[in-house]
């Protein structure tokens, strides 16, 4: 029986027994259709015939007990009955893939947005910094959290990474859009090594996939998350709360989901008011006695810089609403459509703690006529753009039609558009000195228009004939993405654009669009051997890109311009045309059906992003100002890959995979002091550096029933060398914070890439009920500079190693109800990824489910007993069923 044949879950042994058993009709053959699989290829001369061995007589016929109903394996299903994802092996996808289920994620991970699935995934990290945070980035093993655009993230059919950015802001991913309740899996795949991803796959793919039920489901779970937050004079017990709900059900051809996620709650603070350098000179600190409550720190430089306040005291309320329906035209054609709505609104207060009671305001603190404590304006612009309201409203519409016959051909055409309806951030300019409170005018940063819009057909043949064994799927790819950026100067902040002065702040506006195609051929060359080679043909135009900006130098205290100059009148870009092509190839070797070893080698042309391309905006505060670069290069990764990979039995297994990434004209956003009318500016800007590199080696496993029944482990270590190999532009410009003096960058750590990092989960199931759960991750401090010389650690700003705790208690009290309780960074590790990350937080939930299958561990069934407890005498383990 060829292991092809054992894939598509067929037996000759088990039909010639159903068919010969004179108690047929007792028999409930299993319904395994698994999507994409290929149709057996039989390789070399057909075995010879031989003397049939002597059979041993067959025993005595005894009672016929009807076994237990076999599973069923929707054709749609996207888990195949090993557990790996089905869309993996239905395009015959070559990469390194990591992945967790809904059972793992319900008792392992304290889940309270989407991205939290991924937390213990190896090497992958995500810039969370609170709940329902909107710049939550996907840090993989060779890119940092600054990275957006070198990763995709899928809902489905549903691009949420915004590659309209390449930051840690806007181009971060959409997860409010995915309710934790509605995702039945996530998987991420390593590298650039398949043809149909564009060139940011560089970093991986990450593909959360959503549930849709075959029969009537319903699950509805609160959770509540209280956060013990101490840092400078700020101390806080912070709580939110989650609801989430599901429904879904099937009528014939018909299926369809409704879900949704509502959040509300208070974050802690993150960003600190800092005086400038230089306000308290080192050996001169009696000035320090001027600033009560005042918090003596440094920058990440370690220079002074001391801490009178904090904003980013965000209060939010978040809404998330998705209705998925699905038509089966035919038992092999299904078509999709989703439409998503998502809402945030959020107002951030900020602390003075130079103000009596740290007032959110400044109140009669700045009634004198005078700055009672010398503030310069940058400091009190902190404050004023640190008082904050931020209102979005995104929609989003995926359609999509495929076959999946596992035959010759199948084929698969989607289309989604993603836009936000409203996005609009009003603060008023600056703290008011000397009539107090806040200045009347104000600023209004908008993204309101900004849109993309996707379009895939794809294609995958398997012919017979002399080309028996090719899997050779194809396709055409289409994308716009559209960047609207003003920020308006307002008279009147409550009112944001409503009471605009008739000018704006500034303008970074443009589009960009891709055409592109591919092809790729999986040739199964034996049972041992698989070769994989492909080609992305791409063609790339930027276009429509507008600056526009009024200089500090014209406005008046309040923010408000006193003329508008020649200067000001804004800029049309050039247009930028590429045309490039990324080949691929992978050869993997299975010696046996314990090891498989895999050899990938592929190259990514990843294109600038609109607002790496024209993001402009005007200094805030302490916050530098932005400038444009229209001329950016395509940034070209060629990246190997070599992995081994051991089967160690029932649910287990381990890898290690070496690899190496080397980058040309790598996109970096870097801090620069320039030199502006005589005067050191900084500002930051993205510059091509000529070459970048990664190496490292990841190391992955995952085992059930470790020496005891119930008992799970799983982990991963991964090293990572990120060196600037050479950039000659580089130019020192020095600073006040003797930052850029470096004559040279070669040889330099790239910037936000830890050089070790791990994870170790271990989960204990000792009966039906109940399951345990600790979890611990560690990673590097990181550099944010390109010459390495943020050299103080623990402080605002600086990037710092951490080692976090997690607990995870889970019981399930009937098919019906569960709840758990955990705790997230039990030691209060206190550590800054340039922003103070979350300290102590205890979640507790409850969750109700109807209709769910009663299958809650992996490996595990049992069933009930009349009062809906679990019957532990049925709990046992199945030998050929795989509930994941």
């Amino acid at each position: 029986m060829t292991r092809t044949f054992l894939l598509r879950g067929v037996s000759a042994g088990a039909l010639s027994f159903a068919i010969l058993s004179p108690a047929l009709a007792m028999h409930q053959l299993p319904t395994i259709d698994v999507s994409g699989q290929r149709r057996a290829v039989t390789h070399g001369p057909a075995r010879p015939a031989g003397p049939v061995a002597a059979q041993p007589a067959a025993p005595a016929p005894g009672p016929v007990v009807a076994p237990a109903p076999a599973p069923v394996v929707s054709r749609w299903s996207p888990t195949l009955p090993d557990g790996k994802p089905a869309f993996v092996e239905r395009w015959q996808l070559p990469n390194t893939v990591a992945s967790i289920t809904r059972p793992q994620i319900e008792r392992q991970v304290n889940i309270v947005d989407s991205e939290d699935a991924v937390k213990y995934m190896p090497s992958l990290f995500v810039r969370k910094r609170n709940n329902g945070d909107t710049q939550a980035v996907l840090q993989t093993r060779t890119w940092g959290v600054n990275s957006s655009a070198r990763s995709l993230v899928y809902a489905d059919d549903l691009l949420l990474t915004a590659l309209i950015g390449n930051d840690n802001t806007i181009g971060a991913p959409r997860w409010g859009l995915v309710a934790p309740e509605e995702i039945e899996r996530v998987d991420f795949l390593y590298g650039p090594y398949s043809a149909q991803y564009p060139g940011n796959s560089m970093g991986g793919v990450l593909k959360i996939t959503t549930r849709m039920p075959e029969k009537l489901e319903v699950s509805v779970k609160d959770t509540i998350a209280v956060q013990d937050f101490s840092q400078w004079r700020t101390s806080k017990t912070l709580v939110n709360n989650v609801t989430s709900m599901f429904v879904g059900n099937r009528y014939g051809d018909f299926s369809y989901t409704v879900s949704g996620n509502w959040q509300r709650g208070s974050q802690q603070p993150l960003l600190a008011v800092t005086l400038p350098s230089g306000t308290f000179p080192l050996g001169n600190l009696q000035n320090f006695y001027g600033y009560p409550n005042a918090v003596f720190a440094t920058t990440k430089f370690g220079v002074p810089a001391t801490v009178i306040g904090t904003t980013g005291n965000l209060d939010n309320d978040q809404v998330n609403g998705k209705i998925k329906f699905a038509y089966d035209f035919t038992n092999t054609v299904r078509g999709t459509y989703t439409l998503g709505f998502w809402s945030n609104d959020g107002t951030s207060y900020p602390e003075n703690y130079l103000a009596a009671g740290y007032g959110a305001t400044f109140g009669a603190a700045f009634n004198a006529k005078t700055n009672p404590w010398g503030l310069q304006n940058t400091t009190l612009q902190s404050f004023g753009s640190g008082y904050y309201r931020v209102q979005e409203k995104i929609l989003t519409n995926a359609a999509a039609v495929k076959s999946n016959t596992g035959g010759v051909l199948d084929w698969e055409v989607s289309a989604s558009n993603f836009s936000y309806l409203q996005s609009d951030q009003i603060a008023p300019y600056s703290g008011a000195v000397p009539y107090g409170g806040w200045t009347q005018s104000g600023r209004n940063t908008v993204f309101t228009g900004t849109y993309w819009t996707l379009l895939d057909m794809k294609g995958i043949v398997r012919p017979d004939g002399a080309l028996a064994g090719h899997d050779i799927s194809f396709g055409l790819h289409g994308d716009q993405y559209h960047l609207n950026n003003p920020s308006f100067i307002t008279t009147n902040w409550p009112m944001g654009t409503a009471s605009a002065f008739g000018a704006v702040a500034s303008i970074g506006d443009g589009t960009t669009r891709t055409a592109a195609l591919w092809a790729q051929d999986a040739w199964r060359i034996n049972d041992a051997f698989k070769f994989t080679v492909g080609i992305r043909g791409e063609n790339w135009v930027a276009s429509n890109g507008f600056n526009q900006q009024i200089p500090n130098s014209a406005l008046n205290p309040a923010g408000l311009p006193t003329s508008i100059p020649a200067g000001a009148l804004g800029i049309y870009q050039p247009n930028l045309y590429h045309t490039r092509f990324s080949p691929k190839g992978s050869l993997q070797w299975t010696p046996d059906d314990r090891w498989t070893i895999t050899g990938s080698v592929g190259m990514a042309n990843r294109f600038p992003t609109a607002r790496e391309l024209y993001n402009l905006t005007a200094p805030t505060g302490a916050a530098p100002a932005v400038n444009p670069n229209p001329n950016l290069l395509p940034e070209v990764a060629l990246t190997k890959e070599l992995s081994f990979e051991r089967n160690l039995g029932r649910n287990g297994n381990a890898r290690v995979s070496l690899f190496d990434e080397e980058v040309r004209d790598a996109i970096i956003s870097q801090s620069l002091y320039v030199q502006q009318g005589g005067v050191s500016q900084l500002t930051t800007g993205n510059t091509n550096i000529q070459r970048l590199r990664n190496s490292g080696v990841e190391l992955a496993w995952s085992k059930d029933d470790v020496y005891i029944k119930g008992l799970e482990l799983t982990g991963s270590v991964t090293f990572v060398n990120s060196r600037i190999i050479a950039d000659p532009t580089w130019v020192p410009a020095g600073g006040n914070n003797l930052d850029n003096w470096c004559l040279s960058i070669n040889g330099k750590n790239a910037p936000y890439v830890p050089k070790w990092r791990w994870t170790a989960v271990a989960t204990y199931r000792p009966d039906p009920f109940w399951s345990f759960t600790v979890a611990a991750r560690w990673q590097d401090r990181m550099w944010s500079t390109l010459s390495n010389n943020d050299i103080a650690h623990g402080v605002y700003g600086s990037f710092d190693r951490f080692f976090v705790v997690d607990t995870k208690i889970n019981y399930k009290w009937n098919s019906r109800w569960s709840a758990s309780f955990g705790i997230d960074n039990i030691g209060n590790y206190k550590y800054f990824l340039f922003h103070p990350f979350p300290q102590r937080t205890f979640y507790l939930s409850a969750k109700y489910d109807y209709g769910a299958d009663k299958k809650p561990e992996r490996g595990i069934f049992y069933g009930e007993n009349e009062s809906g407890w679990p019957d532990v005498a049925n709990w046992v383990q199945p030998v050929a069923v795989d509930w994941n």
